[in-house]
């Protein structure tokens, strides 16, 4: 049985040697976007990736694209689609919002394989993938090399993940441990009623929008209510959209899901280093299935007063 332990693939590597010159992905967080790696043999792998309407998904490839080599399903719900030399432009339009997923196929101008690849295209209410690098035939080495990086990035993420746990765990609870994390002092939180704006077609109804402020932690607290012909509203996913198109994902608290007649209390936290933000911020909020879509516009937040421990 094959090792595949970051030791013996360490190893593998030394022996076999790193003088390869094909392009690899580099580690997670070290580029921007995704990347794909295309293997010789890999003709019937199909890709997902992760488009929404009226953002740009931009493909680059590190080979050169036939002309005539483009295969779109449902062309007709993309405001662009734009093939160039290395790269594919997609913009999907509102038409494809609640559509089935649909796929792309690009084929190459070489003989190396795979001559074409596809790409299977998932619709989503609020984030697409900006920007997807395929990189071509990866050899056996490289191959090695991109799953030890991966085996140590696991490693490093649950390092700081037993961190975190073991921080929070070191922590009193309650007001104690607001004090002691130093998200709290004498003067409390700083929390306001936001003005904000429901953007047309919600698919529920805003009744009210609190938002506070700790040093490294940002809330949302958002009454909601659902119209009387609604099925059931379970959030999963949340994030702000900053003045400059900074993302901030949050973490949501839902004690139930949404029903008709019976108003309910969300909670969106977003951890962020950046004091000084206030906004306007742009909520997004989505469901489990992904096609229904709330987005509050002019959310802002209190500013932390200045003093010690702030």
């Amino acid at each position: 049985m094959f090792d595949s332990s970051p030791v013996a693939l360490l190893m593998l590597l030394l022996v076999t040697g790193s003088s390869a010159t094909a392009q690899t992905c580099p580690p997670r967080g070290e580029a921007e976007g995704r990347c794909i790696e295309l293997t010789a043999d890999g003709t019937a792998e199909v890709s997902e990736v992760q488009i929404s309407p009226g953002q740009t998904t931009t493909f680059v490839f590190d080979s050169d694209l036939r002309a005539d080599g483009l295969t779109l399903e449902g062309r007709e719900r993309f405001e662009v689609a734009d093939p160039g030399k290395r790269t594919l432009t997609l913009v999907p339009s509102e038409e494809i919002r609640g559509e089935k997923p649909s796929k792309v196929t690009v084929c190459f101008a070489d003989d190396a394989a795979p001559a074409c690849t596809t790409f299977r295209l998932i619709v989503h209410p609020a984030i697409g993938e900006r920007q997807v690098r395929i990189f071509r035939n990866p050899r056996p080495v490289e191959s090695v090399q991109a799953e030890l990086k991966k085996s140590y990035e696991e490693n490093a993420r649950l390092r700081a993940e037993n961190e975190r746990l073991r921080t929070e765990r070191d922590r009193p609870d309650g007001l104690a441990g607001l004090f002691d994390s130093g998200m709290m002092d004498e003067r409390g939180i700083p929390c306001s009623n936001a003005d904000f704006l429901l953007r047309p077609k919600a698919a529920l109804s805003v009744r009210r929008v609190i938002t506070c402020r700790a040093p490294g932690r940002m809330l949302v607290r958002v009454d909601l209510k659902a119209p009387d012909d609604a099925a059931p509203w379970m959030t999963q996913g949340a994030k702000l959209v900053g003045p400059k198109g900074e993302e901030l994902e949050g973490s949501i608290w839902q004690p139930r899901p949404l029903h008709p007649r019976k108003p309910l209390t969300l909670y969106i936290e977003v951890q962020t280093e950046n004091v000084q933000t206030v906004g306007p911020f742009t909520l997004k909020l989505w469901e489990a299935d992904g096609l229904r879509l709330v987005t509050l516009g002019n959310v802002t937040f209190p500013a932390l007063a200045e003093g010690p421990g702030l």
